[in-house]
């Protein structure tokens, strides 16, 4: 039997029901039993299958043999692509997850050094706090109820110090308690001060069972076997429970609602970020743990990440940028829904590669992040197209459906070579300057690779007014390429990654004859 055929895939079918808009089960309920035979429970075997050979990458120059990727290579090469151009993707997002994968470990070894290094009481929300390190710290949130903490501290000196000053500068009093205490796994830098929190204010601490063993505060423990995520309910506020095994067996994320001037916004506080072991069940475990926070912050349209790790996910940089410009409105902390996917499924990525060093008889389909954007134009009466790429190129032979903000369905089309999905002339019914129209991609699936699905939103408008703004706003970005802050891919008519004096002459050939812009 040759290597090939040894191989085992862990869980094809998983991803595709992933990719396909996953539900969330028992949300709300206390918790599901963890029956669904995609969600492994930790250290579970996989169902053994055979893996398909690596897809082979193209010669490096014509008449030469193909140079066919390992699954380390072809994971690391994802790894990449994924960031999609965008440097906050690729530092610190990838730099950290990656950091095995990249035998990069001094960097996290290095942010430690910072662990004394005080970060004052800052605002995040209309209700929501960070006190800590530059290494580590605490979330608080408060209302009218009280006050919630994730997290518990380095040690006790640290929560006489600072934590508990802290929560008395927020107004800790018999009549704003402290209502309950998340932590995220039983590491001393994070529930180092536990005790001695309980001690001062009462309060329960959550912990996550697996982690639970010898804790002297006696934790209210948040069963670790439960593999869907699950609504509780502290001092009022509503917190969704991920159990998310590999940092530890402990490990728990939490869904966290707060305001945000006034409006709603959800933060996903990571349990444990990073994975220091060669044993694969754990690395496994761990790469379950991805694929179900992805599900989850995709279901939930989680706005923004708040790791207690602060470095990790680039968490420092916004909170001192708001200490240096103040709180706004919407908050500085918030880096989008879109941005959060594409960081969790770069995370998948370094992870998979993690386990392909250490397990090379082991097979997991490699993960492509998409990113889909009407193109200029459109959506508008006589034009509704959008362009499908990922960091490999443009995405042809996909399905992409174009409907009403409301659900109501307009059309259908496939990609073409360059990625872009062309419907006829919409119904009757659409009415320009009061409608919002989506262009989705579901995602599709197969053993070997895992297309993401995206969405994109947009007015739809008169042709003339559409293709206006976008002139103008084509003429202000040029310049800018993919990643930069100021590329948009509606912009890019050409489709090659860098907005400039081309695209500004296609989208100007779009006007309708005879007219003109202001």
């Amino acid at each position: 039997m040759d290597k090939n055929s040894k191989k085992r895939t862990v869980r094809g079918a998983a991803v595709a029901a992933l990719v396909g808009g996953l539900a969330i089960a028992a949300c709300g309920g206390g918790g599901g039993s963890g029956a669904n035979p995609a969600l492994l429970a930790l250290g579970a075997a996989p169902a053994p299958a055979p893996a398909p050979a690596p897809t082979p990458a193209p010669p490096a120059e014509p008449g030469l043999p193909a140079v066919q990727q390992t699954e380390f290579e072809r994971h690391m090469e994802a790894s990449r692509l994924n960031t999609g151009g965008d440097p906050q993707m690729a530092y610190p997002w990838r730099a950290f997850y990656c950091n095995l994968s990249d035998d990069n470990n001094a960097i996290v070894l290095a942010e430690r050094a910072k662990n004394s290094i005080r970060v004052p009481l800052t605002q995040l929300f209309d209700d929501v706090w960070y006190i800590g390190t530059e290494y580590v710290g605490q979330y608080i949130l408060r209302d009218a109820n009280g006050i919630v903490m994730i997290d518990a501290g380095n040690n006790a000196q640290e929560m006489r110090d600072y934590d508990l000053p802290a929560l008395a500068q927020l107004g800790l009093s018999p009549t704003l308690p402290l209502n309950g205490v998340l932590v995220t796994h039983g590491h001393s830098d994070h529930d180092g001060g536990a005790l001695a929190l309980k001690t001062a204010t009462g309060a329960p601490i959550y912990l996550g069972s697996a982690d639970a063993i010898n804790k002297a505060y006696d934790p209210v423990k948040l069963d670790s076997m439960v593999q869907d995520p699950y609504d509780i309910v502290v001092g009022g506020r509503t917190i969704t429970v991920l159990s998310t095994p590999g940092h530890t067996a402990g490990t728990t994320g939490y869904v966290v609602r707060a305001k945000d001037g006034g409006k709603d916004v959800k933060l996903f506080v990571s349990g444990g970020s990073s994975l220091v072991t060669d044993n694969v069940a754990l690395i496994q475990a761990y790469l379950h743990s991805m694929e179900r926070t992805y599900a989850l912050i995709k279901t939930l349209k989680v706005d923004t990440a708040s790791n207690p790790h602060i470095y990790w996910d680039g968490s420092r940089s916004l909170i001192y940028k708001i200490r240096e410009q103040g709180l706004k409105s919407p908050s500085q902390f918030v880096i989008g829904n879109e941005k959060l996917l594409r960081a969790m499924a770069i995370g998948y990525s370094c992870t998979a590669a993690w386990l392909a060093k250490k397990a090379p008889d082991t097979a997991v389909p490699v993960w492509r992040v998409s990113a889909i954007d009407f193109i200029a134009g459109s959506p508008s009466p006589n034009r509704i197209a959008a362009r499908l790429v990922n960091g490999w190129g443009p995405v042809a032979g996909k399905t992409v459906s174009f409907a009403t903000a409301q659900g109501e369905t307009v059309c259908q089309a496939t990609t073409d070579a360059h990625g872009i999905a062309r419907c006829a002339v919409p119904t009757p019914a659409l009415s320009t300057g009061a409608e919002q129209l989506v262009a989705r991609f579901e995602g599709t699936s197969t053993e070997q690779t895992v297309d993401l699905g995206s969405e994109a939103q947009a007015p739809f408008e008169d042709l003339q007014t559409s293709l206006c703004r976008d002139l103008a706003q084509a003429r202000q970005a040029s310049g800018s390429r993919t990643g930069d802050s100021t590329y948009k891919a509606r912009l890019d008519a050409d489709g090659d990654g860098v907005i400039g004096l081309v695209d500004v002459q296609q989208i100007t050939a779009l006007l309708p004859q005879g007219s003109t812009c202001p």
